[in-house]
């Protein structure tokens, strides 16, 4: 068999899956994880509207009218009406901004903040309900996590934001069942969602990198959108010989089959990580060990902070210190693990203000941060736990091993707690009865004929 052209492709075996669950139906568990992950994106994205990046690409979507209420959407938080598209953007940003959503760990990935501002848009604009929309988000999740576990672990080796690359496949996915695509049109969105991939690395640490998950969202409403009206594309264009596969990745094409047969068998929506602290996930587990040692360190003086980590996050969090050297921005600052863990430690938390100034300016802060150690250990395959060990000046020490930071898979965040993380976020920008007013409607939204309840309740005053 040809590998550049299989008698069913990529695009059509994501369709069969798709086609076979609208048939037997969402498991409710499943509707339930994707409902989790829009509260999740609620969370990561209420404190997101003063970030400069934010307020420009608002700012850009307020100069395109809406073209008729009939056909806007709305921009979370600010109560924007603009056209889906526009919608798609500035949402995308939000989630992504402060880095406080979720990671598929295996592919090193943010797996909502592409799909779900293209499905919301849609879902809203049409009238949708929110149980259309929770199915709609999950079957594209988990189309997108699909395709990503293919092109990964390289893909992100040679430079490549997962999310940058596959989110608009998950877009274009969920909207069009949502938008009731036969399959070639379908097949179609798929392949100009897969053929407009993009998004680099090097955007880590600036506004690139919120305007690469923006626009991914929109591409994954815009193919569909043209897709719907009779554009096509190539239908090898995962697996063809200049498609994503080879054009993005070093995998093996017989890769692929294997990674397809477990599709609505092992559902990877299951393996999203939860952040509890707006920084990049790596961090996650060793603010873990800070604050289970922190108390314990009764007023001693910190030598060395000592952590023992997946080997790939020594890597990553060296190549990030050696571009940017001391943090200079928010954005650094979020990407700085030696930074976060200082600052954690000194201030005895960790929240957005550790993310700003003066914080990251903060001399104390800047010196602990020298005296903090990633050092390698092959004992943690993945980021979800280190171990830390705490020297202090007089000699004596402290230690600790986090398994599974909480929020990871293997430390699951309850509903409740997802909800407490929510009402932290919002604390101070949402009067409290707001917070539960949305909480509530947000947690019923799978029973609600539409969205228009919860996106009049996702507004700042």
């Amino acid at each position: 068999m040809n590998p550049f052209n299989p008698e069913r492709t990529v695009s059509e075996r994501l369709i069969d899956f798709v086609r076979q669950q609208q048939r037997a139906g969402v498991p409710p568990d499943v509707r339930h994880e994707a409902l989790r992950l829009l509260v999740n994106q609620l969370k990561a994205s209420v404190a997101a509207t003063t970030h400069p990046a934010v307020q420009i690409l608002h700012g850009w979507a307020r100069e395109t009218p809406p073209g008729g209420a009939a056909g806007s959407a709305s921009v979370l938080w600010f109560g924007t009406a603009t056209t889906p598209a526009q919608a798609a953007v500035v949402n995308g940003a939000l989630f992504e901004v402060l880095d406080f959503n979720d990671t598929y760990i295996p592919t090193f990935m943010h797996a909502t903040s592409g799909v779900l501002p293209a499905a919301l848009a849609l879902a809203e604009s049409q009238g949708c309900s929110g149980r259309a929309l929770l199915d709609a988000l999950a079957l594209g999740i988990e189309c997108e996590l699909a395709c990503a576990t293919v092109l990964m672990p390289t893909g992100y080796h040679r430079g490549f934001v997962p999310g940058g690359l596959v989110g608009a496949i998950g877009g274009a996915m969920a909207c069009g069942l949502l938008g009731g695509l036969d399959d070639t049109p379908l097949r179609n969105a798929l392949g100009l969602a897969m053929t407009s991939a993009f998004g680099t690395y090097e955007s880590v640490g600036s506004m690139g990198l919120p305007y690469i998950m923006g626009m991914v969202a929109r591409s994954g409403y815009t193919a569909y959108d043209l897709a719907r009206r009779g554009l096509d594309a190539p239908r090898t264009a995962f697996e063809g010989e200049k498609g994503m596969l080879p054009s993005y990745s070093n995998e093996p094409h017989d890769k692929i089959g294997p990674t397809l047969e477990t599709l609505g068998k092992d559902w990877r929506i299951f393996g999203q990580s939860y952040k509890t602290v707006p920084t990049e996930t790596i961090t996650h587990a060793p603010i873990d060990c800070v604050m289970q040692l922190l108390p314990l360190a009764a007023g001693r003086t910190v030598e060395r902070l000592r952590f023992s980590v997946a080997p790939i996050v020594t890597r990553i969090a060296d190549e990030r210190r050696a571009r940017f050297g001391l943090p200079s921005s928010e954005l650094t600052a979020r990407f700085d693990t030696r930074y976060c863990a200082a600052a954690a430690w000194l201030r005895g938390r960790f929240t957005l203000d550790e993310m700003r100034e003066p914080a990251y300016t903060d001399a104390a802060i800047l010196a602990l941060r020298e005296r903090v150690d990633l050092l390698p250990d092959e004992g943690f395959a993945t980021f979800d736990g280190c171990a830390l060990e705490v020297v202090f000046t007089d000699g004596s020490t402290l230690a600790t091993r986090v398994p599974d930071f909480l929020g990871s898979p293997g430390n699951r965040l309850s509903d409740a707690q997802l909800s407490q993380v929510f009402r932290n976020a919002a604390q101070g920008l949402l009067p409290d009865g707001q917070v539960e007013a949305l909480l509530r409607s947000a947690w019923s939204l799978h029973e609600a004929p539409s969205l228009a309840p919860l996106v009049s309740l996702a507004r700042l005053a």
